[in-house]
C-alpha cells in the first residue's frame, strides 16, 4: 500500500507534465511516401513539427520529441526539396555522446534544424554552409537546454563553448570547406 501511495503522485505528475507539453496539432507517425508530390503535401507540417520539436524538454516531452524526429527523418528522406549532407568534420560531434540514445536524438535534432532552415530561410534545396550552421547552432542550443538528459558529450561541450565565445562559425567554415565535395 505504501508503494502505491508513492507511485500514484509520481504517475499523476508525469501525466500532467506530458499533457502540458503536448503539441496543439497531431504529429504524424513516420511515413513512407509514394512520390515527391505526396511528400510536398506535408511541407508545412514538417516546418511546424520542427518548430515544435525545439520547444520540447527532456525527459518530460520525450514521447512527443521522438515522434517529431521520426516524422522529420521520414519527410527528409522522401522530399526532393531538401538535401542534408553528413560528414565526420561537420556532424561528428553529434555522435560523440557516450549514450547511444543521445547520439540518435542529437542527430535528429540537427536534421530538424536543417528542415527549419529549408522551410523558413530556404535559398535552395542544396546543403549549404548556412543550412549546416543554422542547424548546428539550433542543435547546440537544444543540447544546452537539455544537457542533463544527454549525459557526457565532450565534443558538444567544446562546440558550445566555441559558440559562446563567438568562434564556432569560423571553425565550422574551415571544417565545412574540408568536407565539401570537390575540395
Amino acid at each position: 500500500m505504501r508503494k502505491f501511495r508513492l507511485l500514484l503522485p509520481l504517475l499523476m505528475c508525469m501525466a500532467v507534465s506530458s499533457w502540458a507539453a503536448a503539441p496543439d496539432f497531431e504529429i504524424p507517425s513516420s511515413r513512407t511516401y509514394a512520390n515527391a508530390e505526396e511528400c510536398k503535401a506535408d511541407n508545412e507540417l514538417a516546418a511546424k513539427t520542427s518548430r515544435y520539436y525545439f520547444t520540447t524538454q527532456f525527459p518530460e516531452d520525450v514521447e512527443y520529441a521522438l515522434s517529431a524526429i521520426r516524422f522529420i527523418m521520414s519527410w527528409v528522406e522522401y522530399s526532393d526539396e531538401i538535401l542534408v549532407s553528413i560528414s565526420e568534420q561537420t556532424t561528428g560531434a553529434l555522435v560523440s555522446c557516450k549514450n547511444k540514445d543521445s547520439r540518435t536524438i542529437l542527430f535528429g535534432t540537427y536534421v530538424c534544424g536543417c528542415t527549419l532552415y529549408n522551410r523558413d530561410v530556404k535559398t535552395s534545396k542544396e546543403f549549404t554552409f548556412d543550412m549546416h550552421y543554422y542547424a548546428l547552432e539550433a542543435t547546440l542550443r537544444y543540447y544546452e537546454k537539455n544537457k542533463g538528459f544527454f549525459g557526457e558529450c565532450p565534443k558538444m561541450d567544446k562546440m558550445l563553448k566555441s559558440l559562446k565565445k563567438g568562434k564556432l562559425r569560423k571553425e565550422q567554415e574551415r571544417l565545412f570547406a574540408v568536407s565539401s565535395p570537390g575540395k
